[in-house]
């Protein structure tokens, strides 16, 4: 193997590696190999065998097309492991907070871009009504999962070590450098959920309704507040000690979720798929592709503060317009347009 593609191979590698886990010690213990034998295979100086190559490839869900020259036409994603059960729906929560505790370990270094189809998935663990909402729609209406068919919305909640690996996903998020690129449909999924859950009597309550909207308009007015003071706003104490935090507002059709990382090794792309699942790739020409998207796309927008403040509000009053449709809906039996 050449040496610079067995170097790109861990580096792939080390972003899988948990934190406060040893990679020298993990891939060891993995190859039955001591320290020294690692640091040579990590540098290129020792060639991985075959072997050894699917061994670890096997156990950090890394493609051996990674072990090629890069082809500008040929991409490999990571897709997460298939959701079949309440314990898979758990593991991509896992594999989130994974991902963001990665990021972590340098994020002076890292910044994230997002453009929005649909809010950013990471506020959604600030708001508990909206967090219920997503796990069980996703749960019962997308995945179709026996343990949420067999349960109401009534019945259901979510479970304690989901809440925490939330909150440490919060906490992540909020130290992380952010630019974000909100469109004019970053509410109406989550607005047409509300819909269905009221009009098919899964929403036995108004105020099962109501909580969520309540929500979206707190997100909203936290929103507000981080882009008037430029920084993540720590939730439970409402300073602004967080990362940088950059808002950009579009007209332009964004098509789905993308979230952009510049990373010290190497940059990454996160793509949406299935609703709310997630795609990556650290693809060197693919993630310069969308830089490149996105960067074009930060030119046609508005930046949320200064002189674009007016057209903040502008798309402020009317994303909170939409809610108050759904509202209406809920108290008054008003119909809507949404």
């Amino acid at each position: 193997m050449q040496p610079d593609l067995q170097r790109q191979f861990f580096e792939r590698i080390k972003m899988r590696i948990a934190p406060h886990l040893n990679m020298v010690d993990e891939i060891g213990d993995l190859l039955s190999i001591g320290s020294d034998s690692v640091y040579r295979r990590m540098r290129g100086d020792t060639a991985l065998t075959l072997e050894e190559a699917i061994q670890l490839a096997n156990k950090f869900h890394i493609s051996l097309d990674t072990l090629r020259d890069m082809d500008a036409q040929r991409v490999d994603f990571d897709a997460g492991p298939v959701i079949a059960s309440a314990d898979d729906y758990q593991k991509y929560t896992s594999r989130i907070l994974h991902q963001m505790l990665a990021f972590q370990q340098s994020r002076e270094e890292m910044h994230m871009t997002y453009a929005a189809l649909d809010f950013p998935l990471f506020y959604i663990f600030l708001f508990p009504n909206v967090a219920r909402l997503k796990s069980y729609y996703w749960g019962r209406s997308i995945l179709g999962l026996p343990e949420f068919k067999a349960i109401t919305y009534q019945q259901f909640l979510i479970p304690e070590e989901r809440r925490a690996l939330a909150e440490e996903i919060v906490k992540a998020y909020i130290g992380l450098n952010s630019t974000e690129l909100w469109s004019s449909t970053c509410y109406l999924s989550t607005l047409k959920q509300v819909q269905l859950y009221w009009e098919t009597g899964v929403f036995t309550q108004a105020d099962e309704a109501l909580s969520v909207l309540n929500d979206l308009d707190r997100l909203l007015d936290y929103l507000v507040a981080q882009s008037e003071c430029g920084r993540k706003i720590n939730p439970a104490t409402g300073q602004p000690v967080g990362g940088s935090f950059a808002w950009y507002i579009t007209d332009l059709q964004v098509g789905q979720n993308v979230a952009y990382m510049e990373k010290p090794s190497g940059d990454q792309t996160f793509l949406s798929y299935n609703s709310f699942n997630f795609l990556e790739t650290t693809h060197p020409y693919f993630t310069q592709q969308t830089k490149k998207w996105m960067d074009e796309l930060l030119t046609k927008s508005t930046l949320a503060t200064g002189s674009g403040q007016a057209q903040r509000d502008k798309y402020v009053g009317k994303l909170r317009k939409q809610v108050d449709a759904i509202r209406r809906l809920v108290v008054e039996a008003e119909d809507t347009i949404l």
